[in-house]
C-alpha cells in the first residue's frame, strides 16, 4: 500500500521541474549556446588555444558577427557585416586580424592594461578598376586601456555562475569606443555585453539572457 509520505513525495518529484543542465568548461568541446538582448543567438566553442564565436547563429539576414578569440575578450580575427540587407559590392564590414603589442594578461580584479592593439582589415570591395574588382587592406592602430572589475554573481539559465565585468576603451584619431564584456572565471571566457561608440553610430547594449549548453 502507498504510504502518505511516499505518496507525496511521489507527487513533489512528478510536479517539480527537471534541473537545470548548466554550463562547465567541458561544454565547450560540444559548444555553448546564448542569447543576447538584441534578440540574436550565439555560439561559442574551443578551437586549439581560441574560442570561435558566433554571435549571430539565427540571422536570416546579411548580418554577421563571428570572432576567433583568446578568452573571448581579446579579439584575433573578426568577419563583420552590419547591416541586414544583402549589397553587392562596397558594403560595410569585413574581414580583420589584430594583434596586440604585448601578451594579454589574465583577468584579475581590480587591475588595469595598457597595450596598442594593431587593425588589419581586408575590407568589403570598395572600387573597381575596369572589369577586376579591387580589394583594400586598412590597417590602423589604437591605444587600449582595459579595466578588471570585480567579481560578482549572476544567474543565467537558472545557474549562477560567478562573473567579471571587463572594459576596454580603443582610442586614435577617430575613434573613442568602448567595448564590455561579461567574463566567467570558472569557464575561462568571456562574451561582450556592450559597445558605447562616442564618435560614431555603432553603440549596442547586448546582455546576455541565456546560457546553456548546445543541446
Amino acid at each position: 500500500m502507498l504510504t502518505l509520505t511516499r505518496a507525496l513525495a511521489l507527487c513533489l518529484s512528478l510536479s517539480s521541474p527537471a534541473l537545470a543542465e548548466c554550463v562547465t568548461p567541458a561544454s565547450l568541446a560540444n559548444g555553448v549556446s546564448f542569447t543576447r538582448q538584441d534578440g540574436r543567438q550565439g555560439l561559442i566553442h574551443t578551437e586549439g588555444k581560441r574560442f570561435a564565436i558566433d554571435y549571430a547563429v539565427n540571422s536570416n539576414t546579411a548580418w554577421q558577427d563571428k570572432r576567433e578569440s583568446w578568452l573571448g575578450i581579446y579579439d584575433a580575427e573578426w568577419t563583420w557585416v552590419p547591416t541586414d540587407t544583402y549589397q553587392a559590392e562596397g558594403g560595410p564590414g569585413g574581414t580583420f586580424s589584430y594583434r596586440f603589442a604585448t601578451q594579454p594578461p589574465m583577468p584579475q580584479a581590480g587591475t588595469t592594461w595598457d597595450t596598442t592593439v594593431t587593425e588589419r582589415g581586408a575590407q568589403a570591395v570598395r572600387f573597381k578598376l575596369g572589369p577586376v574588382a579591387i580589394s583594400q587592406r586598412d590597417r590602423t592602430s589604437y591605444s587600449v586601456n582595459y579595466r578588471f572589475m570585480a567579481e560578482a554573481t549572476a544567474k543565467l539559465s537558472g545557474c549562477s555562475y560567478r562573473v567579471q565585468t571587463v572594459e576596454a576603451v580603443f582610442r586614435n584619431k577617430t575613434t573613442d569606443l568602448t567595448r564590455r564584456w561579461v567574463y566567467f572565471p570558472d569557464l575561462g571566457f568571456g562574451l561582450e555585453t556592450q559597445v558605447v561608440d562616442r564618435n560614431g553610430d555603432a553603440s549596442r547594449d547586448l546582455g546576455l539572457i541565456s546560457l546553456t549548453p548546445k543541446g
